[in-house]
């Protein structure tokens, strides 16, 4: 679904910067040999992915909807085969360094004092690594003693679960190997490895035994503790730990802190095996080869066309198709910054060449890039109704309204500045007839994708993960016969969904354990009792609560503000008497909007390293526009929550 990076910068990762000083050749050799055994690895992970999608397409198209014989127990030949896939793809992702880290601090920070916490932080992960295989191993051994089995099938569970721990034990050997990497680039080398590790150490330790001591007060004041870990986890993720590093230690911290270490190791094992086992969160992985083959088979190129072709007649037509196309790109890949990549790469030339003002070329860009997270696949909705056990379907079909209302609002945003300034956009052309048809046909692919993955969730025909298995299967064959899948690229998707798979999974278990604690200490009632005892009206407190968000998305992913604050902030939305689906919504709108926003969106920086010879205050400008009309649009969404939660309400 995306390229190496593009997941990442979705989520607004960022590839861990290299100091200047080249890693040991030892180590380098090291690790670069068992990365590409991570590698093969992995992608047999990918092909078992693919395997099983293979099968469930068969399952849910042949045997259920032509001969209604389903295959019995099909869901779980799913779950334990996938479980057994995304282990693969582990430690693949960390020896290809797909880990989410914040470096809002980069720039401010000397680079000395950076690279050190970078290390220290790589240290960190590795101990949250080592305790979380420990668990595993714990969890794999008490269901062989149980003797669980799946219910209809009646197999044992704990081989699938030991086959699981056995590859996640290569995280371990990756994570050490990249905490060596980084310690040998610090000067000092080995002489810095030492020190690395025991302030590392000293830090895991030294919580340890600081929360031991602290345990009776923590016991008799939850709310104490949760606010104690939710600091620490925002100080961890601003000094360069890897997020989901600090929310397993953090929240290992709180849960040791009230309920023993023993159950904290348990709870971080119990969390990771029922999210690998978990047929709803598989859409990821199924959406991103999607996305991925799409890509490779030029359906999202189809899109763009298409879309060039269908606005000729209009001035600002280009920009406008721009918007489109993004729509378009966004519906295959799930990608925000993917979309600006990719779309702005072939449009801002083009736009250019044609005498568009660089303010609305670059403006409609980063703005259309939004769309990656506002139409499905979103892995940001799956997220989000992942932490707050909503339906990812039902999140979908309730996203498509919106979708539709910030691409119209774009659109009037290009046209109203066409309007007053004449000289932003060249005049109009006519239609191309042969063009318009033939890029339309061209199409017929990605419009019969997105046809099946969303008709089929909608008229209940298939489940969000049976559809996005459809998706997957369907753009492979596309790509397949396309011929696009020759010269290594099917293992160039396969290395794009193994980084992006890994890098999702990881960062996930660390926001169920910290779920698991902050729901166990109680903190949402008590907040939502704080804002409604400051006698301000529930739609005076939700604006308030938007402007916060929209300031977080401003200088911080989205996916890191979902992890953080999903499930706590549900629970409050809940407890004002608002629509948990409508604010999963409302709060994808308000991060993607945050991604725009100057000075920090993370769109316009990536906008400006696709247009270089744009200037920054240029991006700025020309993106105002369209955060004003996404200021509106997310207002009418507050005001009239039915234009949400309308589409969702028909199925019912």
């Amino acid at each position: 679904m995306m390229s190496s990076d593009t997941e990442r910068q979705d989520a607004g990762t960022a590839s861990m910067p290299r100091p200047a000083m080249q890693a040991h050749p030892y180590v380098a050799g090291a690790d670069a040999a068992l990365a590409a055994l991570n590698r093969t690895i992995a992608s047999a992970g990918v092909v078992l992915m693919l395997a099983v999608a293979l099968f469930t397409v068969a399952d849910v198209i042949i045997l259920r909807a032509i001969f209604n014989a389903p295959f019995a127990g099909s869901n779980e030949v799913f779950t334990m085969l996938f479980s057994v896939a995304i282990a693969a793809v582990l430690a693949s992702g960390i020896s290809d360094r797909a880990t989410l880290q914040i470096d809002i601090l980069d720039t401010v920070l000397p680079e000395r004092v950076v690279n050190w916490l970078r290390a220290i932080g790589s240290a960190i992960y590795l101990v949250m690594l080592v305790l979380l295989f420990i668990g595993m191993i714990e969890h794999t051994m008490t269901m062989r003693e149980r003797g669980i089995i799946t219910t209809i099938l009646q197999m044992p569970t704990w081989p699938f679960m030991a086959a699981v721990t056995a590859l996640l034990v290569l995280t371990i050997p990756a994570q050490l190997l990249v905490f060596l990497d980084e310690a040998t680039r610090l000067p000092g080398r080995f002489g810095a490895v030492v020190i690395a590790a025991l302030i590392g150490a000293a830090v895991c330790l030294g919580a340890y035994f600081g929360v031991l001591s602290l345990q009776s007060y923590l016991l008799g004041s939850m709310l104490t503790a949760a606010l104690g870990v939710f600091v620490l986890l925002w100080i961890m993720i601003l000094f360069f730990v890897p997020l989901s590093a600090a929310m397993l230690f953090c929240a290992g911290l709180g849960i040791t802190g009230t309920f023993g270490f023993d159950t904290a190791v348990n709870i971080a094992a119990s969390e990771t095996s029922e999210l690998l086992t978990s047929a709803d969160l598989a859409i990821i992985p199924l959406f991103l080869m999607m996305g991925g083959f799409a890509v490779a088979s030029g359906m999202s190129g189809d899109i763009y066309r298409f879309a060039h072709a269908l606005f000729a007649p209009f001035r600002g037509g280009l920009a406008m198709a721009t918007v489109g196309g993004c729509a378009g790109f966004g519906a295959l890949t799930g990608s925000s910054v993917a979309t600006v990549a990719s779309i702005g790469g072939a449009a801002y030339p083009e736009m250019q060449a044609r005498g568009y003002a660089r303010t609305l070329a670059t403006g409609s860009i980063a703005a259309g890039g939004t769309l990656g997270q506002l139409i499905p696949p979103s892995t940001a909705i799956v997220v989000y109704a992942l932490l707050v056990e909503e339906s990812i379907g039902t999140m979908y079909i309730a996203v498509l309204v919106p979708a539709l209302l910030t691409i119209l609002f774009y659109m009037s945003a290009i046209a109203l500045q066409v309007y007053f300034n004449p000289a932003a956009a060249p005049s109009r052309s006519a239609w191309d007839r042969a063009e318009l048809w033939g890029s339309l046909l061209a199409c017929g692919p990605a419009i019969l994708l997105f046809a099946l993955v969303i008709g089929g969730i909608f008229f209940g025909i298939f489940t969000a993960t049976e559809a996005a298995a459809v998706g997957a299967i369907l753009a492979f064959l596309v790509a397949l016969w396309r011929g696009k899948l020759s010269g290594g690229s099917f293992w160039r998707v396969a290395s794009e969904t193994t980084r992006s798979t890994s890098m999702i999974y990881f960062v996930i278990i660390g926001a169920l354990v910290i779920t698991f604690f902050m729901a166990s200490t109680g903190v949402a009632p008590v907040v939502t009792g704080y804002l409604l005892n400051t006698g301000l009206p529930p739609l005076v407190i939700l604006f308030l609560i938007a402007i916060l968000f929209v300031l977080l998305g401003s200088v911080m992913d989205s996916m890191t503000i979902m992890m953080i604050t999903a499930s706590t902030m549900a629970g409050v939305i809940t407890g004002l008497g608002y629509d948990q689906v409508w604010w999963g919504i409302v709060m994808v709108m308000l991060v993607e909007l945050g991604v725009v926003t100057p000075p920090f969106g993370l769109n316009l920086f990536v906008m400006k390293s696709v247009a270089p010879d744009a200037k920054l205050s240029e991006v700025y400008r020309g993106v105002m526009p369209f955060v004003l009309a996404d200021v509106i649009k997310i207002a009418l969404l507050i005001l009239i929550p039915g234009l949400t939660l309308w589409l969702p309400s028909l199925g019912q």
